[in-house]
């Protein structure tokens, strides 16, 4: 069976009377009480009816009217025994045994189902009070209040005579023990709120490295749209683009006259009709600094928010033309950034870090305007980069350098260590190293026309005439001391006839890639490139995106304070709801009425099971010797009716006082007057005793287990996600209409909603928000609780033995004597059925809650025992035959 069902169970409470259902408003406005006062348009498919047995016939009007709203499917559950003689207004005829229920002629199956719980304590309590009551009562209707129970019990009695049946189980009841539910509350509280710390950074040259959406990187990270890389925001024949051409040429006519004069040409020919490497240089620094005034006053231009017609204008007469791109849709920011929300959330990181995160985007997606990136135009092209490409420079030619003074000594010792003609080449040598490197400076840049641009220079080549001669001297002095042959004084000499021209090439080049780059030369081309960069970026972010990323800004700053909001109202909760009650302060005042059956004081005080009056039932192992499952548990003790209980009670009788005769007390309660307290819709806004012990429930209380705090925040994360759905268009229409939507009140409903829901389902079962359920840790993990407990007690008391009857050990004379007539529900939380130990058969009934795992056995009632009823005539209406048993 399905563990989820569409509509909830709506729970009226008649035993306190009947005058608030009166009409159909009255019954209208319990429905919608009971189904939390927010749905009116739900419709009530199912009824669960708490009634005393004596006052189902006086309430047969009430009962026609329930069973005409909506479908009409209705379980009854009548509690204690009533009295043998008929009341006033009600026609029955005599019953067979001393207690027998009257029912109402509507209450009869298949639509509708009676439960008679005759002793809700199963004959364990002493004189127990209306509280106690209700504490044994409330497991009972709560297991009933989930719809996959209610429908399977209701087609279990269905099959019985008279659809009535005394329902007997056996239940285990798994959750937090009270102290583990204060903390892992308050811990999942402070885990989902967290700090204002964004829990990483988002790098704006890779922003999706951070988790930023790819639809939202553009606008908040350094990438450039496709057209604006493949540089089309450039209109042909604008200043932009001229200026830009002009530019560009003047540096590469420079470039290609620096590599002309580079090398051993330069050297011997000099310029030779090109045009001066220094002009040249000076015209690239003219055009350079003509773009970058260019770049500045058309980043002055588009300076604004937004981009209006005039500033697009005005763009577009400096040569910008601002091309469509899909980055700037604003149809894509609204689902990237909730995209980006819901992935935040979804990776559990607490709410202010979530809105921490949300603010960082929206600093990185704020526009600054073009004007801004004036300071970044002055870091690219300084203003003195111009002035030093264009003006004069000294040429050093480093004739003096300690290396090129030994260069020019060796070679003139090569040259000289030949005998005899040794005297005149060493000297040659020396003279003609000292002549090319005064060459070297004669061919500077700058020398041609009126010399504005020379910068003069020196060459050294005093030095190395000097050096030069020494080493000849001493090469001579060696040729003739070891009488060098011919042939290696002709070696050394064609050695130095080499190395000579190689060496004075080396400094020409060496001098003049120094002057180049004194001026600038190599940073030319990437101070242009950086300068185009620079308006490329403006055009995309300060111009093409304007408005997308302000969008975006605007979006991302909403949420962020929306986040903000939700995470001041989740800490503003009170993190452990019901303090006042255990205080014996006013209950706190209650969200809007949700569909739960009772408030199971979730947080309220432990049951101190010590000072009990009765005793202790929280394991069936510790239970009574009454309730064992050898004795008043099995069949054959329910079916032996040949021998009565005992009056004064014992081991067979199931009971610890004494006996009393059920026929001692024959007079009916009188009717309720008109002003009778009204029928009460079951609502979490009344508290409710505490946990009373009973037979058939054992109660299992864990710490919780590691993972039960960081499933908790992903409850609550998924549920505060829900909440923004809806907002989300809102959001994207006008992101400044975010700060009057009512998040924060929404999330502390939301707090109140989970803790009721952990009250009544438990911490297993996923909430109907979760967003990936399936990944949800078992139950005995959540709790930290034996893993086998549910698949245990299934298969102990699967077949029906051990499971407790509502009823005294007197009352087993209504039961009937067919062992085989009673039906039985096995049910256990959903979260279970993937379990690694299968449970129970194809018929198992799975319920979305997780508290409650067990088995729920119908008993059938003796022929007799039930005798259906109908209103007599009077101020009521007509006489009508009453007819039993039908």
């Amino acid at each position: 069976m399905s563990a989820r069902t569409a509509a909830p169970v709506v729970t009226l409470d008649l035993r306190a009377g009947h005058a608030g259902l009166d009409g159909a408003d009255g019954l209208h406005r319990a429905v919608r009480t009971a189904l939390g006062g927010g749905a009116p348009a739900q419709e009530a498919e199912r009824f669960l009816l708490v009634d005393t047995a004596p006052g189902l016939a006086r309430h047969q009007r009430v009962y026609e009217q329930v069973l005409a709203y909506g479908t009409g499917r209705a379980l009854c559950v009548a509690v204690g025994a009533p009295p043998a003689e008929p009341g006033d207004g009600i026609a029955v005829p005599p019953a067979p045994t001393p207690w027998a229920l009257d029912r109402p002629s509507p209450l009869r199956p298949p639509a509708v189902g009676v439960l008679w719980v005759l002793d809700p304590h199963c004959g364990t309590a002493a004189a127990p009070t209306p509280d106690e009551d209700d504490g044994a009562l409330r497991p009972l209707l709560e297991l009933l209040a989930a719809p996959a129970v209610f429908d399977a019990v209701l087609n279990a009695v269905s099959g019985l005579p008279d659809g009535v049946a005394v329902p007997a189980l056996r239940v285990l009841e798994h959750d937090l023990s009270y102290t583990a539910r204060d903390r892992v509350w308050r811990q999942a509280l402070a885990g989902l709120v967290g700090q204002d710390d964004p829990g990483g950074r988002i790098a704006v040259t890779d922003p999706e490295a951070g988790g930023v959406p790819a639809v939202l990187a553009p606008l908040v990270g350094a990438g450039t749209p496709k057209p604006v890389h493949s540089k089309e925001w450039r209109r042909p024949g604008g200043e932009a683009d001229e200026r830009h051409v002009a530019c560009e040429s003047a540096l590469l006519e420079a470039e290609d006259a620096y590599g002309r004069q580079r090398g051993a040409g330069g050297l011997l020919r000099g310029a030779a009709g090109d045009v001066d490497l220094a002009e040249s240089l000076g015209a690239a620094a003219a055009e350079l600094t003509a773009y970058r005034e260019t770049v500045a006053e058309t980043l002055r231009d588009g300076d604004g928010v937004g981009l209006p017609p005039e500033q697009r204008r005005r763009l577009y007469e400096r040569g910008v033309h601002l091309p469509r791109v899909p980055e700037a849709d604003r149809e894509r920011i609204g689902p990237g950034l909730r995209d980006y929300t819901q992935g935040l959330l979804a990776q559990r990181l607490p709410l202010r870090s979530t809105a921490a995160r949300l603010g960082a985007v929206a600093d990185l997606a704020t526009p600054t305007g073009s004007a801004a990136r004036l300071g970044r135009l002055d870091e690219l092209c300084p203003a003195g980069l111009p002035r030093r490409m264009a003006g004069p420079r000294p040429f050093e030619v480093r004739g003096a350098a300690v290396a090129e003074l030994a260069g020019g000594c060796a070679v003139a010792a090569a040259a000289g260590l030949w005998p005899g003609p040794g005297w005149v080449l060493g000297p040659l040598a020396a003279l003609a190293a000292a002549g090319l490197t005064t060459l070297a400076l004669a061919r500077r840049p700058g020398r041609t026309g009126d010399g504005h641009l020379d910068g003069g220079g020196q060459s050294g080549a005093l030095a190395q005439a000097g050096a030069g001669m020494l080493g000849a001297a001493a090469g001579i002095t060696l040729g003739q001391v070891l009488a060098v042959p011919a042939w290696l004084g002709l070696s050394t000499l064609l050695v130095a006839l080499i190395v000579l021209p190689l060496l004075a090439v080396r400094r020409w080049t060496e001098a003049l890639d120094a002057w180049w780059a004194a001026g600038g030369g190599s940073e030319g081309r990437d101070v242009l490139d950086s300068l185009d960069g620079l308006l490329a970026d403006a055009v995309t972010h300060d111009w093409l995106l304007a408005d997308a990323r302000l969008y975006c800004a605007d979006g991302a700053r909403a949420v962020a304070g929306m986040i903000r909001r939700a995470a001041a109202a989740a800490e503003g909760r009170d993190p452990v709801p019901g303090t006042a009650e255990r205080a014996g302060g006013p209950a706190r005042s209650a969200g809007p009425p949700a569909d739960d059956l009772l408030d199971d004081d979730w947080f309220g005080p432990s049951y101190d099971r010590s000072t009990g009056a009765s005793g202790s039932y929280d394991s069936f192992e510790s239970a009574g010797p009454g309730y064992d499952d050898t004795t008043a548990q099995g069949w054959d003790d329910w079916d032996d009716w040949d021998g009565d209980p005992e009056p004064g009670g014992g081991p067979a009788a199931g009971r610890d006082t004494p006996w009393r005769d059920p026929l001692a007390d024959t007079v009916p309660p009188p009717r309720e007057p008109d002003s009778a307290p009204a029928a009460r819709p079951v609502s979490p806004a009344v508290p409710q005793p505490d946990d009373v012990p009973v037979p058939w429930l054992e109660r299992e209380a864990g710490d919780g287990g590691p993972e039960l705090v960081a499933t908790l925040v992903g409850d609550l994360a998924d549920g505060i996600a829900g909440l923004l759905d809806p907002y989300w268009g809102a959001i994207e229409r006008d992101p400044g209409a975010a700060t009057a939507l009512p998040l924060d009140r929404e999330v502390r409903a939301l707090i109140d909603d989970e803790t009721a829901r952990l009250a009544r389902d438990g911490v297993a079962a996923a909430p109907a928000y979760a967003r990936d359920p399936a990944s949800r840790p078992d139950p005995a993990v959540l709790l930290g609780l034996a893993p086998d407990r549910v698949a245990r007690i299934l298969r102990e008391h699967g077949d029906g033995t051990g499971t407790v009857p509502l009823c005294a050990a007197e009352h087993r004379r209504l039961l009937s004597r067919d062992r085989y007539a009673g039906r039985g529900v096995c049910f256990a939380p959903d979260v279970t059925r993937h379990a690694e130990d299968p449970l129970g058969a194809d018929d198992m009934v799975w319920t979305p809650a997780g508290r409650y795992a067990g088995v729920f056995r119908l008993l059938p009632l003796r022929t007799g025992s039930v005798r259906t009823v109908r209103l007599r005539g009077g101020t009521t209406g007509p006489e009508l035959p009453a007819n039993a048993n039908e």
